[in-house]
């Protein structure tokens, strides 16, 4: 009967031990800007009204679409745990700073497999990622971020990110 109590006890301290490490500090209750739409996954930048910037550091998949979501930020260490409006699962997050926000000059129709992107800031962009998607806008915003070794480029209103290296 010792032991078994002995042996409960060890559990349970080691089950409050990694509680407390793992446990989740409020930091802000505040929105997302812009449109939330298609398929979050690892990799997935959100920008945060106080104009931090969060990028999906886990593999999730899942299907949303909403607009300017409230969202609650809470963090342990080094990561971020976002409670996002109308999503299924909250969201493990790193926070990233090395963030490039512009516009792209002019028409925008997609990407089809090796597209050059003028942006309104002089910089000049290249497709390095096989993908196609077509989607007009004029003068879109875009996000221009490293992640894992690779520079990503999200463009506003399109639901995938590619990979793009730059020129310019």
């Amino acid at each position: 009967i010792i032991m078994k109590k002995l042996i409960i006890l060890i559990f349970a301290l080691a089950f409050f031990n990694t509680n407390a490490q793992s446990s989740w500090e409020f930091e802000e209750e505040t929105y997302i800007k812009g449109s939330i739409s298609g398929t979050i996954t690892k990799g997935y930048i959100f920008k945060i009204n106080s104009r931090d910037y969060y990028i999906v550091n886990e593999r999730i998949r899942q299907r949303v679409r909403t607009r300017n979501p409230e969202v609650k930020i809470f963090s342990s260490r080094n990561n971020y745990k976002l409670i996002i409006e109308d999503f299924d699962e909250p969201i493990i997050c790193k926070k990233i700073k090395n963030v490039i926000e512009t516009r792209i000059d002019g028409e925008f129709e997609g990407w089809e497999g090796e597209t050059i992107f003028k942006m309104i800031n002089g910089q000049i962009w290249q497709q390095s990622s096989y993908d196609y998607k077509y989607h007009y806008a004029y003068n879109p915003e875009v996000l221009i971020y490293e992640f894992e070794g690779s520079w990503i480029m999200r463009v506003e209103d399109v639901d995938e990110i590619i990979e793009v290296t730059q020129l310019k």
